[in-house]
């Protein structure tokens, strides 16, 4: 019997990961008592909450949102724990290779820290976990799909260049994921799935595990 669970981080107006990021603001446009109908006027950041960040977020010339074909955006994915690690500790390359013999081609590997759990404080913005940019090397090398992390970035530490690093490579990054302690299996079909607008460098997402 299939089994969908919920890996996204609730927004509403006010919610911001970053001090200087925009904040969401969420206006009720149109009501029933006034209008006979409710309409909402939403604005956010494009990196805000569980999000996607395509290549145009880091490179001039890198592909957008929009063009990320939807397979990309699907598939099976591996949850490595590191539950065990610390406020602004590294995940280093050699913790990652010792899954090399489970970590596959296209791949989605989603790594565990519960993170999630110190949104939306400062500290959850700034004291993550960092996946060390030897990490991510060792990632682009095995040719995976897409990364996902619990954090709102990558790596304070060297947070540009680990950036480009993986999405150069074609690699997409999904941030901001929650609830992976709820899941009881290290494989499972992952979503990630944003709006499609124009010309976008990234975009929060529904993120949910397909479990069989």
């Amino acid at each position: 019997m299939r089994k969908f669970l919920d890996l996204t981080l609730m927004l509403e107006d006010g919610t911001h990961a970053l001090d200087l990021d925009p904040i969401t603001f969420v206006n009720k446009y149109r009501s029933i008592y006034q209008d006979g109908y409710n309409l909402s006027q939403v604005i956010l950041s494009s990196h805000v909450g569980t999000h996607i960040d395509a290549p145009y977020h880091f490179l001039e010339e890198g592909v957008t949102l929009d063009r990320v074909p939807l397979d990309r955006l699907i598939g099976n994915a591996r949850l490595l724990d590191f539950s065990y690690k610390k406020a602004k500790e590294l995940i280093t390359r050699k913790e990652i290779e010792s899954y090399d013999s489970v970590i596959s081609r296209d791949d989605i590997i989603i790594l565990r820290t519960d993170w999630y759990k110190k949104f939306p404080s400062h500290e959850y913005g700034y004291d993550n976990p960092n996946v060390s940019t030897e990490a991510v090397k060792y990632l682009v090398q095995k040719k995976i799909k897409m990364l996902a992390v619990e954090s709102p970035t990558l790596n304070w530490e060297d947070n540009p260049n680990a950036h480009k690093i993986l999405l150069s490579a074609g690699i997409l990054l999904v941030e901001g994921l929650a609830y992976l302690d709820k899941i009881s299996t290290e494989t499972f079909t992952f979503y990630a799935i944003p709006l499609k607008i124009k010309d976008i460098d990234g975009f929060p997402v529904r993120a949910f595990a397909e479990i069989v």
